[in-house]
């Protein structure tokens, strides 16, 4: 039953249309009233949380260490396969840029290379 409720509020906020969005939410609220399955709310909450983790997870991300890297690191990303809408700035990377699209991950960053010496050093 969360399945279908989530599956039924995913599709109607994908039609990207307010109003219909609305309407299936008013629609499923009143339902699980009527059937006294309120306490379904949380979980369909839950479970929707989860499915947006997972877009956010899988979607296309360039990180840059600084916001001036932001134009190259983007070309550059999209010259590999990766393409993503905007930089992200990430003051942790120190240099360089980052790139993040499905299971596929490019490390141009200054902490990477620091952190690949550091291993051969210690090893």
């Amino acid at each position: 039953m969360i399945d279908n409720c989530t599956r039924i509020l995913e599709m109607a906020a994908e039609s990207g249309d307010e109003k219909v969005a609305s309407v299936a939410v008013t629609k499923l609220i009143d339902h699980l009233k009527s059937s006294g399955r309120v306490t379904m709310l949380p979980m369909v909450l839950r479970e929707l949380r989860k499915i947006a983790a997972r877009r956010l997870a899988a979607a296309s991300c360039v990180e840059v260490a600084d916001e001036k890297e932001s134009v190259m690191a983007l070309c550059a990303a999209s010259n590999l396969g990766i393409t993503a809408k905007h930089a992200i700035v990430n003051p942790s990377l120190i240099h360089g840029w980052r790139a993040r699209s499905g299971g596929k991950l490019i490390d141009r960053s200054a902490k990477h290379a620091l952190a690949q010496i550091y291993q051969k050093v210690t090893v």
